[in-house]
């Protein structure tokens, strides 16, 4: 049952008759009346369903038939018992997928289809004839609600035991002890609608609704209220807060908040040795990473990668199918390409919700009352490419997206620097996509380099010997990677340092996936996974790209030769001991330089006797500036931007938190400096040091 307001855009569609019941009812004045009004449609949503499914029976084959009686029941054995248990399980099986197939075939964001809109149709007309019809029931303690029945064929009980019944006459898979068996799930998608009326009083739809819904709480019916609205914590409100009194008071105890969702359930086994490079970069292979959403539609569509994009897309941007610049949707597309992460406070949090209910962002946990919540941008390889075509044609790079983005404020900064080289990354990633070859997704290690940096690095690079070396590997940069290929279009920030070792490695080629490492991991910040394009992927075919970030003005146009030093990749724990290495490449993003240059060790520096345990290149990248990055192109000033944001903790020193149209520059300037001098000695400003001065 989906209650989206309407005008609101999204997938699936709302049930429109049902929705305008619900949003009819509240009356703040009549508390009864409502309770009736919301047992009567219960009641008739569990009669119209056991219609429709003894409908389904008759007319599906292969639907389990049970004719064993309750007395021949009792003479089984337990094995008997347990084989004919398992039949009413197929039984339930084959009656929920052939009612859920009617209700969902040729759904699309505009609307749904006829069998949906006639039964809930059929379920409004009934429950206008129970409300008038009704009588009402004292509860059956001195503590419980009274219910509502109507005189020719009781309530929300004793149609809910009708309906388990039919499917399971016997109630063989329920149980006394433990877990229950669900029979029916009751799942009311953008359930906000209900904890939003009618407003001003202690009580709402939902708290009503809970309390109709009790009357099944004797037999295996489950309510699921699904909600990724900002509102949602008012499903789970603190237990002080929450309008029934039972609750208050212990009597009785509320679910925490469920947060998990199905997520690679339908992805294809990638087992090591077992795909390749090739494999993992075709369209029905991405599509069924993530959320079965995308998986399922492209089993329905076939391979109609135009129409499965089109769907990611508006999924992406809640119903659109263009992006805006500056809108919600612009910072999806950029959440989900580069794991953006959002501030803690009240103003980041309100953006966090708006992305986890319309944008497709993860909310991994949350407590009771949604005091905390865990938000990610889950690795969706389709949801990427989606937002990668979204941002080309904007005709704008993701980076000015970002830097202009009102919403700025609130995203983590990356203190390291390293959003603003995940940004050039990606940049040259993009630019590097082979024309010719469209829907290759994978990019040559040479490719991304000459698209990383400028046409003279490049040349060198191409002749360019390894630093160390072992025995039988000094060749040139370009002979080297001739066959080293990469695959990512999004970003993945680990937890665990280990996750970088090749035995790992391998699996973010499979995702299309590049490696944020996690806070003071040693020696490397950003890890570009690359593996040989012959042969299938597996700890012995993968090595990487490992890069340090440094954004301190004191790593200059000079090679420090201790961060390469600090990036041997045993060390850092790219190649675990008696492993036979692979050739690595070991690149410093010095972006603070004010000078502006590619480094490479000089031929003195590289003159040894010896063979070493592994054989790697090293780029010394100084200064962000074309000249330095090739991509970066006409994109400086907000690379700038970013920069400079990541050097500070925060943005108070520049009333950045506010938006205020009648705050101009000369207001602005003084009261930056006013907040700086209460901050003394922090910054090298004149603000913070204005009694030295």
């Amino acid at each position: 049952m989906c209650l989206r307001r309407d005008g609101s855009q999204g997938f699936p569609p709302p049930d429109i008759a049902l929705r305008n019941w619900f949003s009819s009812i509240p009356d703040p004045t009549d508390r009864a009346g409502v309770a009736r009004k919301l047992h009567g449609v219960m009641c008739s949503l569990l009669t119209v369903l056991h219609t429709r499914l003894e409908f389904i029976a008759s007319e599906e084959h292969n639907i389990p038939v049970l004719t064993l009686t309750q007395e021949a029941l009792h003479s089984l054995s337990k094995t008997e018992r347990g084989e004919h248990a398992s039949l009413v399980r197929q039984r339930q099986e084959k009656l929920a997928l052939a009612f859920r197939d009617r209700m969902t075939g040729g759904q699309s964001f505009q609307g749904s289809n006829i069998y949906r809109k006639t039964f809930y149709g059929e379920v409004i007309e009934l429950a206008m004839e129970f409300t008038q019809g009704s009588v009402e029931v004292p509860g059956s303690n001195p503590k419980s609600p009274s219910r509502y029945t109507h005189k020719m064929g009781g309530g929300v009980k004793e149609a809910g035991q009708k309906l388990c019944r039919f499917v399971d006459p016997h109630g063989l898979l329920d149980s006394d002890t433990g877990s229950r068996w669900p029979l029916v799930i009751l799942a009311f998608d953008e359930a906000h609608i209900l904890t939003d009326t009618p407003q001003d009083t202690v009580w709402t739809l939902f708290s009503e609704l809970r309390r109709t819904l009790r009357g099944v709480i004797d037999f295996p019916i489950f309510s699921l209220f699904l909600s990724t609205a900002g509102r949602f914590h008012l499903f789970s409100p603190e237990i002080r807060s929450d309008p029934s009194n039972r609750i208050t008071n212990s009597y009785l105890v509320p679910l925490d908040p469920i947060s998990e969702i199905s997520f690679d359930d339908l992805a294809f086994p990638a087992r090591e040795d077992t795909v390749t490079l090739d494999r993992v970069v075709q369209l029905d292979w991405i599509s069924h990473l993530g959320r079965p959403l995308f998986g399922s539609h492209y089993d329905a569509l076939g391979n109609n990668e135009a129409e499965l994009m089109l769907f990611a897309k508006q999924k992406l941007l809640n119903g659109k199918s263009a992006i805006d610049m500056d809108g919600p949707g612009s910072l999806a597309c950029l959440c989900v390409r580069f794991a953006l992460e959002f501030n803690a406070d009240a103003l980041s949090r309100a953006v966090t919700c708006t992305q986890v209910e319309r944008h497709m962002r993860l909310c991994v946990a949350a407590t009771t009352g949604f005091e905390r919540m865990v938000t990610i941008a889950g690795s969706e390889p389709l949801l990427a490419e989606a937002a990668s075509e979204l941002m080309r044609t904007s005709t704008e790079n993701p980076v000015r997206h970002l830097a202009n983005h009102s919403d700025l404020n609130c995203v983590d900064r990356g203190r390291r620097g390293e959003l603003v080289a995940a940004f050039i990354i990606m940049q040259a990633r993009d630019a590097s996509l082979p024309k010719s070859a469209i829907g290759r997704r994978w990019v040559s290690v040479s490719d991304f380099m000459q698209a990383l940096l400028p046409s003279s690095a490049y040349e060198i690079l191409q002749n360019y010997l390894p630093t160390c070396w072992r025995e039988g590997e000094d060749k040139p940069f370009g002979e080297t990677f001739a066959d080293y290929a990469m695959w990512f279009n999004h970003v993945i920030r680990i937890e665990d340092g280990k996750m970088i070792n090749a035995e790992n490695l391998w699996k973010f080629i499979t995702r299309g996936a590049m490696i944020m490492c996690v806070n003071n991991q040693y020696g490397v910040d950003i890890v570009l996974p690359a593996c040989v394009t012959t042969g299938n992927l597996s700890h012995t075919t993968v090595t990487a790209i490992l890069i340090q970030v440094k954004n301190a003005e004191r790593f200059e146009c000079s090679i420090d030769k201790t961060l390469f030093d600090a990036m041997n990749p045993f060390r850092v724990g790219l190649f675990s001991d008696g492993q036979l290495p692979r050739p690595v490449i070991r690149v410093v993003f010095a972006l603070a330089s004010g000078e502006a240059g590619v480094l490479f060790p000089t031929i003195r520096q590289r003159n040894h006797h010896y063979a070493d345990p592994f054989t790697a290149f090293d780029v010394w990248c100084a200064g962000l500036s074309p000249d330095t990055f090739r991509c970066i192109g006409d994109d400086l000033v907000p690379y700038q931007v970013l920069l400079e944001r990541s050097l500070q903790p925060h943005d108070a020193f520049d009333l950045r938190e506010t938006n205020d149209p009648r705050l101009d520059d000369e207001t602005r300037a003084a009261r930056g400096h006013r907040r700086r001098m209460m901050a003394a000695l922090t910054m090298y400003q004149i603000g913070h040091n204005s009694i030295h001065i």
